[in-house]
């Protein structure tokens, strides 16, 4: 059901648990989604130390700054988790700096995200009310060093459309930057098998692997879901 389909004051909530008690497997994709990107994390920590001579470099006392785009924020649950997960603080006052930017194509979810995100002291974070369909959301954007999404590249409209978007977030990702993207794999019923949306995990190995993205990973397929990652170069 789409998000006008609810009404209320607690309306985006509603959304939220309706689309979790459908897709209970949503909940084990979005855990694999923080599982990888904080995996990546501590290997390209460890191979980017301090880049002297970035506008980004940062000193061994502050860690390492990591930009992170998402594409499909919903109601801001994931990039909350996200967000928490790979900004951390050890007892040696090192931290992990994390930039967020976040694509939605509802304006009441891109305002419901600033707040919660705003609310969870999440300061460095930017919500951008855009369409994911056509060429001119990436226009300012960028770059960035992950990019992740749940559930969003299904509704893109196939295969062009997906491999137009998979090209586009190559184009924003930095060298040993990562993709995560969790979504649907195996056909509803009612799609139109002449023009499938969601794709099974070869098709997205394959398109990932023609745009130059290398060490494509399926780390969970549950359900009618899968969470894929892949690498550029």
């Amino acid at each position: 059901m789409a998000l006008s389909d609810f009404t209320g004051p607690d309306y985006i909530a509603a959304w939220t648990r309706d689309l979790d008690d459908r897709w209970p497997e949503r909940s084990a994709m979005a855990d694999c989604v923080v599982r990888t990107l904080v995996e990546w994390r501590d290997e390209w920590r460890g191979r980017c130390g301090t880049i002297m001579g970035d506008e980004r470099s940062v000193s061994e006392e502050n860690g390492a700054l990591i930009r992170l785009l998402e594409l499909g924020v919903g109601a801001g649950g994931l990039a909350h988790t996200v967000l928490s997960a790979l900004y951390e603080r050890v007892e040696s006052g090192r931290t992990s700096a994390v930039e967020y930017t976040g694509i939605e194509i509802e304006s009441a979810l891109v305002q419901h995200g600033r707040k919660l995100l705003m609310a969870a002291g999440h300061r460095n974070a930017c919500l951008i009310r855009t369409d994911l369909k056509g060429d001119t959301w990436p226009r300012g954007l960028g770059p960035f060093d992950a990019v992740f999404t749940l559930q969003t590249f299904h509704d893109l409209g196939g295969v062009d459309a997906l491999e137009a978007v998979y090209g586009q977030v190559h184009g924003l990702l930095t060298p040993g930057g990562i993709l995560v993207n969790a979504d649907f794999v195996v056909p509803f019923e009612k799609d139109d098998p002449n023009r499938p949306r969601r794709l099974p995990v070869e098709t997205h190995e394959n398109l990932l692997f023609n745009l130059g993205f290398v060490d494509f990973t399926c780390g969970l397929q549950r359900g009618k879901m899968a969470c894929m990652s892949a690498m550029r170069v």
